[in-house]
């Protein structure tokens, strides 16, 4: 046959499958993806059979499935896996927070997906190019947006130079300093209200804002209703609050103690760096104010410092001031320094975002109408302070028990000492009460956050003849019910004793009237609706 000739069938056979060979070969990976195989894995399998290298793993993490032994069966599990899921039955990825074997908190497709685009877009509010404000003649001027005798929200507050300014052309309609802020210390040694004209020669063209709702205790000494207080006095801002715990308020940015120092005791030598040093008291446990705003900065005297020690003035956009010291000179006789702030027009579900976001925190929120009444007893026996006899706490204890026992409560006997009962544990117990019972003192105020039903009450033991409206405000202000006992006596919000603050006298306790009252708060039925 000459070389010219046409081909015949098996040369034409050959050609097409050397044709088919060579483009299977080149695109090898698109190739097996065609048959529905894992390029990488089967490639992997060939170089391992032929020693050139190792097992590949499969996108989901596994080796492929004719690789798998029981060691990968004992650490994986047979699993189902989805891309862009972990690997599960589905199950559990509409699981609560804290749920679930490892208390896992699954976050959906589109929320994954949100946060990997976060590098690229804007959080909203100022820039890091805003770190400077220039306003040349004519700086921000003041403005009192609330007030009432020891509480106050300003708009563009100064500082420079250890002073506060308040800058407005309307001096004269501004309430006396006096009652805003008298408290001075090592954070600021005064507060002047100025002209613009006048605030100008001192503030110059420039300054730097400090953007963001503030919060500022203005005290030595803070006090345990310290937050209380302040939030009472924001929320004074949204009317429209719910009994959800909705709100549009922003939450606040730092909380400012310009008079205390983080520590309280000497510095050590710099050498002995590592020596655990004892932080200041607050009034408030520090993991309260971040379970409830998580926003929150808290800032001492040495930040405040920094800040007046730079001779470029920063300018607060807004703050919430709370001075106690005011307060307590303006109050009637016998009411809380924070008592002020019921002049304020608020929503009867001011409290609610505060108290819910402690309770979700905790876990605590959601309600079962099948969960068990609880009944916590909070105590101060292990520090100095009111208290029972030993005698009488036991017995006490022991009438609890027994009370919880015939009638299916919960019941939680929390020591007020963290040593004892960690605040996780205590808090815990705290929000999903009904009723919470204990000597007098500032650590019942924790009797706030109390889960809001017709039968949640607090119920605060003294001595005879003595007692303090201090929890009792707070109670009442919420909505929620109090008792106060004195020996085989009780009395509640709408008929209180005489004012008569207790020291540390002797308290004598009738258990059964104690067991009564705890019983007829919880028989208390709901209103009609």
């Amino acid at each position: 046959m000459r070389w010219a000739a046409p081909p015949d069938k098996r040369e034409i056979v050959l050609i097409f499958l050397s044709l088919t060979i060579y483009f299977l070969a080149y695109n090898v990976d698109a190739s097996l993806q065609v048959l529905g195989i894992d390029p990488s894995v089967a490639r992997g399998a060939m170089f391992s059979r032929l020693g050139l290298g190792n097992r590949a793993i499969g996108r989901d993490g596994r080796k492929p499935s004719g690789w798998r032994d029981n060691l990968e069966a004992e650490i994986f599990g047979d699993w189902p896996w989805e891309e862009g899921h972990v690997a599960g039955h589905g199950n559990e990825r509409s699981q609560p927070k804290g749920t679930g074997r490892h208390g896992a908190t699954w976050i959906r497709q589109g929320r994954r997906n949100d946060l990997r685009e976060t590098e690229n877009r804007s959080f909203g509010g100022p820039t890091v190019s805003d770190a400077l404000q220039r306003w040349g003649q004519d700086p921000p001027q003041t403005e009192v947006v609330k007030h009432v005798s020891g509480y106050t929200i300003l708009d563009n507050v100064y500082i420079l130079n250890y002073t506060v300014y308040l800058i407005s052309d309307k001096v004269n309609a501004f309430p006396p300093l006096s009652s805003m802020v008298t408290s001075t210390g090592p954070g600021f040694r005064e507060w002047k209200l100025l002209s613009v004209e006048d605030g100008h020669k001192i503030v110059g063209d420039y300054g730097a804002p400090i953007h963001g709702v503030s919060w500022m205790s203005t005290d030595t000494t803070p006090h345990n209703s310290t937050l209380f207080a302040l939030w009472r006095t924001y929320s004074s801002l949204d009317g429209t609050i719910d009994d959800s715990g909705r709100t549009k308020l922003p939450p606040p940015q730092r909380l400012i103690f310009p008079h205390n120092r983080f520590f309280t005791d000497p510095n050590p030598p710099f050498e002995n760096h590592w020596i655990r040093r004892r932080r200041v008291d607050t009034g408030f446990h520090p993991y309260l104010a971040k379970a409830a705003f998580p926003h929150l900065a808290v800032q001492y005297f040495e930040d405040w410092e920094d800040y007046q020690k730079m001779e470029v003035p920063f300018v607060f956009e807004r703050v919430v001031i709370a001075d106690r010291g005011i307060a307590a000179k303006e109050v009637k006789k016998g009411d809380p320094p924070y008592s002020p702030t019921s002049l304020f027009d608020l929503s009867d579900n001011w409290w609610e975002p505060v108290r819910k976001s402690v309770a979700q925190f905790l876990d605590e929120y959601e309600y079962s109408p099948k969960a068990k009444t609880v009944l916590t007893y909070l105590h101060s026996q292990s520090v100095e302070g009111p208290k029972l006899s030993s005698e009488d706490h036991l017995a006490l204890v022991k009438a609890l028990k027994k009370l919880a026992y015939k009638y299916g409560y919960e019941l939680h006997v929390v020591s007020t000492e963290t040593a004892e009962t960690d605040w996780v544990e205590r808090m815990g117990a705290v929000v999903k009460s009904s009723v919470i019972l204990g000597v007098h003192g500032d650590h019942l105020m924790d009797s706030v956050f109390m889960r809001r039903t017709p039968q949640s009450t607090l119920l605060e033991i003294f001595p005879s003849d003595k007692f303090a409206r201090d929890r009792e405000y707070a109670i009442h202000s919420i909505g929620l019910n109090y008792i106060a006992v004195q020996g085989t006596k009780t009395f509640t919000s709408s008929e209180l004793p005489a004012i008569a603050p207790a020291q540390n006298e002797p308290i004598a306790i009738d258990i059964q009237t104690v067991v009564h009252s705890i019983y007829e708060a919880l028989s208390r039925p709901p209103p009609r609706s």
